[in-house]
Formats: C-alpha cells, structure tokens, sequence
C-alpha cells in the first residue's frame, strides 16, 4: 500500500531527475553495479532461465516431500513456485500495458521520454522484470527466516539500484516490481496457510483438550 502512494510521487518529481543525475555524474557507480548485476544475472540464468520449468518441478516435489515429513517450513517451497510464477506472468502483461521507455531509451531518442503509453514503439520499462524477479525469489525466504532477513533484503536492493544506475529502469519501475514481488509473496502465504502441518506438540494440545 505505502508502494502505491509513492509511485506517483517517484514518477512526477523523482524518475526523471534521477535518471539525469546517473546519466551525467554516476560513471563511478557503473562500474560497480555492473559487476552486481553480471553476478545476479548468471546465478538467475543457471538457476532460472535455462530449465525454469524442472526447477517449478523440483520447488513443488521438494513441497510435496516435506509436507509428507511434516517439516514446519514446507510450504515455503509451494510459496516460491507460485510467486516466481505469477510474478513473472504480472510483470509481463503490465509491461505490455503500460508500454514505457527505459532510460537509455529515452536518452538515445528512441523513446518520447518518461511517459507510460508511447503512441510509437514497443517498450518494456514498467515495472522491471529484474526487481519482481529478485522480489519473488528473496522474498518469501526473507518473511520466514529473520536471520537471513538482512542479506536477502541488500541483495534485493543491489538489484534494484544496478537497475537505475545503469539507466535500464526509472526508480518508480524498480519499486512497482519490488512491490508486486511483495504483494504476491504474502498473497501465496496467505493462501496456503492451510496447507501447513500441525506439530505434533500441538496434535497432543489438542488431544489432551478434548479427553
């Protein structure tokens, strides 16, 4: 919700300023966040891209050995499968809706400028695939585990910022996928609960309350 009041402020007073200031001052910056995103690119295309479909194969055996185990955390593997797919299935029929340039684009003329809705080509910038991708893959580790919270959440970060840095994304693109990644992250929660085995200590609560 508090990502939906502040995309419009991103996109009227912040995405284009920004973009600027990267374009002219951030060369120092490039360097390093192409490093980030060459590291997070090969890691996403070993793990994601090239089998995507084995991988949802393997997340949901991996949800179906542990809920027959009865491990607390079992559902966590049905949560990442349905948000690393559903995500990905948003983000795309947004991008096609909204139709906005990247940056780069805009800066080489080819798109009008920052607007959704070019009346001439064939843009993909809103929301960024990388931030609802890396969204969807961190997210659902970084609600369960707290001790994990704060690498997951840099690394999310790292990816969002090389996405602006690197003029591929308006900060407004970068936040917009965050947020879906988030959204769909707690709707997948929400909606598996039930599917969550009950411990044993609490089978025995229940059986000790109605003897």
């Amino acid at each position: 919700m508090l990502a939906l009041l502040v995309a419009p402020i991103l996109i009227w007073w912040v995405d284009e300023p920004l973009a600027e200031l990267m374009h002219g001052q951030g060369g120092f910056l490039k360097t390093f966040f192409a490093e980030v995103m060459c590291l997070h690119d090969a890691f996403i295309d070993t793990v994601l891209m090239r089998q995507p479909l084995y991988l949802w194969l393997a997340l949901l055996l991996l949800f179906c050995i542990t809920r027959l185990l009865r491990q607390r955390h079992s559902t966590i593997w049905l949560v990442a499968v349905l948000t690393l797919v559903s995500s990905q299935a948003v983000r795309n029929l947004l991008a096609v809706y909204f139709n906005r340039p990247r940056p780069f684009q805009v800066f080489s003329q080819l798109g009008l400028g920052a607007y959704f809705w070019q009346p001439v080509g064939q843009f993909d910038a809103f929301p960024s695939g990388h931030a609802t991708g890396a969204a969807a893959l961190l997210l659902p580790w970084t609600l369960r585990f707290s001790k994990a919270r704060p690498w997951l959440l840099g690394w999310l970060g790292l990816v969002c910022l090389g996405r602006v840095v690197l003029e591929y994304h308006w900060l407004s693109d970068v936040v917009a996928g965050a947020s879906i990644g988030l959204l769909l992250t707690c709707g997948w929660e929400l909606g598996t609960w039930w599917l969550r085995p009950v411990s044993p200590e609490k089978v025995e609560l229940v059986a000790a309350g109605a003897t």
